[in-house]
């Protein structure tokens, strides 16, 4: 990286004009691949070298890996140099001087220095999304009993996305009759629990501390007086109650910074507002908003291909045209390949890697197979270990360690083999003593049969959708799963041969080679933030991508759109788009003169996919 006298990393003239931006309320909209971190990094040296002193600059990101690599490209960046005959410091020790944390890490900063404005002690515990659930649950049976139309995960899911959301509990509490009053006092009972406990959930780390500085002037005056410089990552996933919290603690906002991009917002699912971005200028008055436009990731074809899906979205208020550039090559055309089934498109996925890997020297780290959905996953990676490919699962687990699937197998294997105690030891763990001595009776009786039946067999006798809505977090994405495991069993004539199969898939080690890295499997989700030489977007059919509960919606589908569009910018060199069925609505928006359709019809040949009136 090349570095001015000054520390600062070269720029180009639309970064420089961001990073050296007055005292003024700063949007920095960054498309993909435009240089986000470097910019903000350049930002936080500049304002350093300016005279800011270190101690009085919060920097705020939404991972802990964001946050590392920002401490370390400043630190790196600061270090004396014969240029640089002032700096008298060492970066290790001036950039600790800073904030530079998640969230959470600042909420639990703030926390630990206010607990008893809020009725906890210092030492309170923070409870993962296990220990909530649990107490939530204990809370729910103490107050319901055996009640079964009210659901923990329901509950779980209303409770985080109030706390998010800001809402006003008073206001809730109000409601009369029905579940919303049943749903106050459980929401009263969970908040007591927690306090006897001295401890708070992953949301209130920030909730409370917002109530904190709300309610008590003094305690906001005090960080008024250490902070006198925000900058903030990923602005466009910022939430509710994150909001609240950058607004109290920036005041006026005369010396905020923010980047983002709006194009890249696909998590209002969980309470992202894209609002808040959108309407910067709104909130901030006098902000000025910075563009960042040339993007140094993809090749010109990719970007040309992204652009196309993504050109019609809403734009930030002060931004005229968000469209990117680049003066990359233009590369190899973008490749669309149509299969008549996902067990075909996933062996030619896994066919295509293994040909990259050997033949063309490719490295497995540089490869990533993305998907919408992690049921997804399975036909993909049973391709892979057939083809010898290495892989790990992303910020996940395979497919059959997950628990609803090793449930499901453990009783078709009781089935199979009653003296099987491994298990009926794993059916005893997630079912009462009585409820399993049923269970394992209905099992008996069910017979021999083909897996597929004997799964449906075991759902309905185990109450197991219901299992999971009350036990497990993520219900949806689990039934999911099963669907896709039911997929799979459907092709199966014998029980046997069916677990014959999935225990040589899970006992074959796809690590065969670990000299090479192992390919990225992947839901595009998990994928933001990342970039790969060679990116697979799999199932890229209507109804998947976008998501059949999306299509209806417009908003939902935008964000639909926003998804694909990130997605095919995590690919520097090579992107592959595969379908079958019915090819998403997207793919007939990508221009033909950057697309190579393997083996198929272009999209000009008939009417093969949606169209809006």
């Amino acid at each position: 990286m090349e570095i001015h006298k000054s520390g600062i990393p070269k720029l180009n003239p639309d970064q420089e004009r961001a990073v050296k931006a007055p005292d003024k309320p700063i949007l920095i909209v960054a498309g993909a691949g435009t240089g986000k971190t470097r910019t903000l990094t350049s930002r936080l040296i500049w304002l350093i070298e300016r005279g800011v002193s270190p101690g009085r600059i919060c920097a705020l990101t939404f991972t802990n890996k964001a946050a590392r690599e920002m401490a370390e490209r400043v630190a790196n960046n600061l270090e004396p140099t014969t240029n640089n005959k002032n700096a008298s410091y060492k970066s290790s020790v001036t950039i600790k001087q800073s904030f530079i944390g998640t969230f959470h890490s600042l909420g639990v900063k703030i926390l630990r220095e206010n607990a008893h404005l809020i009725g906890r002690k210092p030492n309170f515990v923070i409870f993962d999304a296990d220990d909530s659930f649990r107490l939530l649950k204990k809370v729910m049976k103490s107050l319901l009993g055996d009640r079964k139309d009210l659901k923990p995960a329901d509950v779980y899911g209303k409770i985080s996305g109030i706390k998010n959301g800001m809402a006003d509990k008073n206001e809730l509490f109000a409601m009369p009759g029905g579940d919303d009053k049943i749903f106050s006092e459980i929401y009263r009972h969970y908040e007591d629990r927690l306090l006897q406990n001295n401890a708070f959930d992953f949301d209130d780390l920030i909730l409370k501390t917002v109530e904190i500085l709300r309610d008590n002037p003094k305690a906001l005056e005090r960080y008024h007086a250490r902070y006198s410089h925000f900058l903030v990552d990923e602005y466009q996933d910022i939430n509710n109650v994150q909001y609240e919290l950058v607004r109290l603690l920036a005041g006026k906002g005369l010396n905020l910074s923010v980047v983002g991009d709006h194009n890249q917002t696909i998590y209002t699912w969980r309470g992202s507002n894209l609002g808040v971005f959108l309407n910067f200028n709104r909130d901030w008055p006098g902000a000025e908003a910075c563009f960042l436009g040339e993007n140094y990731r993809s090749t010109s074809n990719i970007l040309t291909a992204a652009s196309a899906i993504i050109e019609n979205t809403r734009k930030p208020a002060g931004v005229e045209s968000d469209r990117l550039w680049t003066k990359n090559a233009a590369g190899r055309r973008v490749k669309i390949a149509e299969f008549p089934h996902e067990f075909a498109e996933a062996n030619w996925i896994a066919g295509e890697v293994s040909s990259g890997l050997k033949g063309l020297g490719q490295k497995g780290s540089e490869v990533a197979v993305l998907y919408r959905t992690n049921a997804q996953s399975r036909a993909l990676e049973q391709a892979l270990i057939e083809n010898g490919v290495p892989y790990q699962i992303f910020g996940g687990v395979r497919f059959y360690e997950r628990r609803e699937i090793k449930d499901i197998l453990a009783a078709l294997r009781l089935i199979s083999n009653p003296e099987d105690e491994l298990a009926e030891e794993r059916l005893l763990k997630a079912f009462r003593k009585t409820r399993f001595a049923e269970l394992k009776g209905a099992l008996n009786r069910l017979g021999v049969a083909s897996p597929a039946p004997l799964i449906t067999a075991f759902i309905e006798a185990a109450a197991y959708f219901d299992y999971i809505d009350r036990n497990l977090t993520n219900p949806g994405d689990r039934r999911e799963n099963i669907a896709e495991l039911l997929s799979f069993a459907q092709g199966f004539e014998t029980l046997e041969d069916f677990l014959e199969k999935v225990s040589l898939l899970q006992t074959t080690d796809p690590i065969t080679n670990r000299e090479r890295a192992l390919v990225n499997l992947m839901t595009i989700h998990l994928a933001k933030g990342l970039e790969f030489d060679r990116v697979f977007i799999a199932g890229v059919n209507e109804g998947v991508l976008p998501h059949h509960r999306s299509v209806d919606n417009t908003e939902q589908l935008e964000e639909e759109r926003r998804l694909m569009y990130v997605a095919m910018t995590r690919a520097k060199k090579d992107l592959c788009l595969s379908f079958y069925d019915l090819p998403s609505r997207f793919l007939s928006e990508i221009p033909n003169d950057v697309v190579e359709f393997n083996g198929g019809r272009s999209f000009d040949d008939e009417e093969r996919y949606i169209t809006l009136d």
